[in-house]
């Protein structure tokens, strides 16, 4: 008996420039970073209060410092989402056809086509209505999956499995969170 393969799938995606979706992704991708520089931000900032409020005979110039240093590692998340929208102006106008199929992600643009084949992709993420395709740690493209039908999104998410870049479900998880106790 031949072996039985899936039927091909070809799904088309057919993104429209929103500055939200790189922002969000960005923000979902950098939590971690984010949380951290808000956290040692705090505690820098609050080591300078405490050095100009608390302690006598300490040096203000350097508890300026301290604190102004402690200011920029809070702002830093901001910086970052600057630079993405800053970075997302050039594709403004711009309109992006991805087409998914057995070979990999084929990009349309106004000016050309680009193909990924699966091999140059290292993992993809799905979060709320969008998919991420990971390309290098830090580098990844933010493709809109909400307008997917129910049936195109299990298609795709089936496609990213067989190409291992998403990992399988794991339906026999016990978590805390489970209503029926064991």
């Amino acid at each position: 008996m031949p072996p039985i393969y899936p039927p091909p799938v070809r799904i088309v995606i057919v993104a429209t420039p929103d500055p939200r979706r790189p922002v969000a992704a960005l923000r979902h991708v950098s939590r971690w970073v984010f949380r951290s520089f808000w956290a040692v931000g705090l505690l820098v900032l609050a080591l300078g209060v405490v050095g100009i409020v608390v302690l006598d005979g300490g040096d203000p110039a350097l508890d300026a410092a301290i604190m102004v240093i402690g200011l920029l590692l809070l702002a830093s998340p901001s910086f970052m989402v600057a630079s993405v929208r800053r970075q997302q102006r050039a594709t403004a106008g711009m309109t992006i056809e991805y087409e998914f199929d057995e070979d990999g992600v084929l990009q349309r643009y106004e000016d050309g086509e680009s193909r990924m084949p699966w091999s140059t992709l290292l993992r993809a993420e799905i979060f709320s209505n969008t998919l991420l395709l990971f390309q290098a740690r830090n580098r990844y493209i933010p493709i809109p999956i909400g307008a997917l039908s129910p049936t195109d999104r299990a298609d795709l998410r089936d496609l990213l499995e067989r190409h291992g870049l998403l990992p399988p479900p794991r339906a026999d998880l016990w978590t805390t969170s489970d209503p029926a106790s064991r």
